[in-house]
């Protein structure tokens, strides 16, 4: 018996198998489909799918034989992976220098013929082959040696679509650490400073409250800015820790009267709707089944939007209505505001974009929370704008 040399690449070759993280894995009908097949179209009692490692050869599917790996030192397919684009042919085995006296020809399974194609990765290492084998000397014609070579790259693509699906899942779980990190940092950060910035705004508010003639009138100016700005950091704090939340917070599904939430938003806004005398119309509203807290930060993120972006040169009419699909509901915010220009609509659901940047109003989380939500929730949302004239933001939830 001769044993086959290694390849002259067989470090890099074992590296490669490891990457598809094959060996010693169960039997999958996929690759058994394929060794059945196999042996239908050569006419063999047995066929593998067979893949070397260092010391043996693993069989991820096998027709006909007992035993999952054999030791690589009696392998035809040893032989077999020494020349990747070639298939190996062995008509007679008892014939053949290499295996005439090879315990798997003079016992059991007491092979008389094989045909091996090397299973070629697309960097060009040859893991292992799909073989055919039987008890007596055979000769296959030329359809079935084209049929097994079509086969064994069936077996290759289905390695590589396991791999790219096992790289994909482990993306996956690096992608929702890290969110989940980064969501955990914000939410620390932003709760350490809530706690120091309502210490200041509660002594600014004593300071305001102050009638010692010791202030000046620059004094209660600067007290007042001060103020501002503490109730800005402040917004920005409250609107940090719901975006941080999002993910982490487990709603339960119930039934919801959607304008009984959208009542609620409206007191909310009571005074800077009659300050700005803003019309707010609600029509076609039914009861739906979703998250109720969610949906209703996203339909007060829409309202204000609206509102903090009113023209100067006119009434602003907000209008709430809503469409039921077979498979979703989609609402509709739509305003007679500034608008968005052409430009920025790509940008306007990007966390902390303003379309003003020179604005005091909010710090630009609104519509990035609204869209985190609305992706959560299984749905999607949009706008449609004309600068100038208004916008008209729809967002949709699908049927629980």
């Amino acid at each position: 018996m001769i044993m086959a040399p290694k390849p002259e690449n067989e470090e890099d070759r074992l590296e490669a198998l490891e990457r598809y993280n094959i060996l010693d894995t169960l039997p999958e009908e996929d690759y058994d489909n394929i060794t059945a097949l196999a042996s239908n179209i050569c006419g063999t009692k047995i066929s593998l799918i067979s893949l070397l490692d260092a010391d043996r050869q693993f069989f991820k599917s096998k027709k006909g034989l007992e035993v999952s790996e054999t030791p690589r030192d009696l392998a035809f397919c040893a032989h077999a992976i020494l020349n990747p684009n070639k298939m190996m042919i062995v008509n007679d085995a008892s014939l053949d220098e290499r295996f005439k006296d090879n315990p798997l020809v003079l016992e059991k399974p007491k092979i008389g013929f094989y045909a091996g194609m090397p299973l070629v990765t697309d960097d060009g290492f040859a893991l292992g082959t799909l073989c055919v084998l039987d008890t007596k000397p055979k000769v296959l014609n030329v359809e079935q040696i084209n049929g097994l070579k079509r086969l064994a790259k069936l077996v290759i693509n289905l390695l590589e679509l396991r791999k790219k699906t096992e790289d994909l899942t482990e993306s996956q779980e690096i992608i929702s650490t890290y969110q989940s990190q980064t969501e955990q940092l914000m939410f620390t950060i932003a709760h350490d400073l809530k706690s120091p910035i309502s210490s200041i705004s509660g002594f600014l508010s004593l300071l305001k409250m102050e009638k010692s003639s010791n202030l000046s009138e620059d004094s209660k100016k600067y007290i007042e800015y001060a103020f501002q700005s503490s109730e800005q950091m402040t917004e920005l704090i409250n609107e940090m820790l719901t975006f941080a939340k999002i993910d982490s917070n487990k709603n339960v599904e119930e039934v919801i009267d959607t304008k009984s939430v959208i009542g609620d938003i409206i007191k909310l806004n009571l005074p800077e709707i009659y300050k700005k005398d803003i019309e707010i119309s609600y029509n076609n509203l039914s009861e739906i089944k979703t998250q109720k807290t969610p949906f209703s930060i996203v339909l007060r993120n829409l309202i204000n939007n609206a509102i903090k972006y009113k023209s100067k040169d006119r009434t602003l009419h907000i209008e709430i209505s809503m469409e039921e699909r077979a498979s979703k509901w989609i609402f509709h915010v739509k305003d007679n505001g500034m608008g968005v220009k052409k430009e920025q609509l790509n940008k306007i659901f990007v966390p902390f974009f303003k379309q003003n940047k020179n604005s005091e109003d909010g710090i630009g989380l609104g519509l990035a929370v609204s869209k985190k939500i609305i992706i959560n929730l299984g749905g999607n949302i949009w706008v449609d704008s004309e600068f100038g004239k208004g916008s008209k933001f729809s967002f949709s939830i699908p049927k629980l």
